[in-house]
């Protein structure tokens, strides 16, 4: 890991081919997550846990001592989460070599990326992450923020929806992205485009919102 933070990313994991060494309990948590994303997930283990065994996940038995590095370059993402420590960053030391992404969950610093602890829905999504040192901290601010957004979650998503409506009309009203990037700020921020979301009044602010648009396309 670089003295540098890492750069986050949201990705697509569905063109991922996903390999996880390690069939117990870190390996099994990490290739279900990632299985939610992804069919392309394969596991190498000599022993699978049971909701392993109980998973549609490619499965493959066999020592992750013997694998050979062509055998790594079939995949894009790595997880080394086997009981051997020093295999662990063996291989993901390999893996980096090879450009590929790797996470080792038993020791953070060998990794090139990150698994974060996060929440998604339609409209949004939320990662958090303490670089390896406590994936309960992570949780509890996680929590934390959810908690705070409890009570705003309906406006919070009328928010969304409506902003991405409004991108919707100013990339057919507006040519110039500088303009359009100016008028966002402009109408996130006009109090009167607030109020009617705050009131559940969606058209209404939308209304509001080509107004402001039109001031500038006159």
């Amino acid at each position: 890991m670089s003295n540098l933070p890492y750069f986050p990313v949201i990705l697509d994991l569905e063109k991922f081919r996903i390999l996880v060494i390690g069939g117990g309990k870190v390996g099994s948590k990490r290739a279900l997550k990632f299985h939610k994303y992804s069919k392309n997930v394969t596991v190498i283990s000599e022993n699978f846990s049971e909701d392993l065994l109980n998973s549609p996940i490619e499965k493959i038995k066999m020592n992750a001592e013997n694998l050979s590095e062509d055998f790594l370059k079939r995949y894009d993402i790595i997880v080394t989460a086997t009981n051997n420590k020093e295999l662990n960053s063996k291989l993901c030391d390999l893996a980096k070599k090879l450009g590929k992404l790797c996470n080792n969950p038993t020791n953070p610093e060998d990794s090139n990326f990150i698994v974060p602890i996060f929440y998604s829905d339609e409209n949004y999504e939320i990662a958090v992450t303490t670089y390896g040192k406590s994936s309960l901290v992570s949780e509890f601010i996680l929590n934390e923020i959810l908690d705070n957004l409890s009570h705003k979650k309906d406006f919070v998503n009328l928010l969304t929806n409506a902003m991405a409506r409004v991108k919707e009309i100013a990339k057919k009203k507006i040519n110039d992205p500088s303009l359009r990037f100016t008028l966002y700020y402009k109408i996130f921020y006009d109090k009167l485009f607030s109020d009617f979301l705050i009131n559940g009044k969606y058209n209404e602010a939308i209304n509001r919102a080509e107004e402001i648009m039109n001031e500038y396309i006159k």
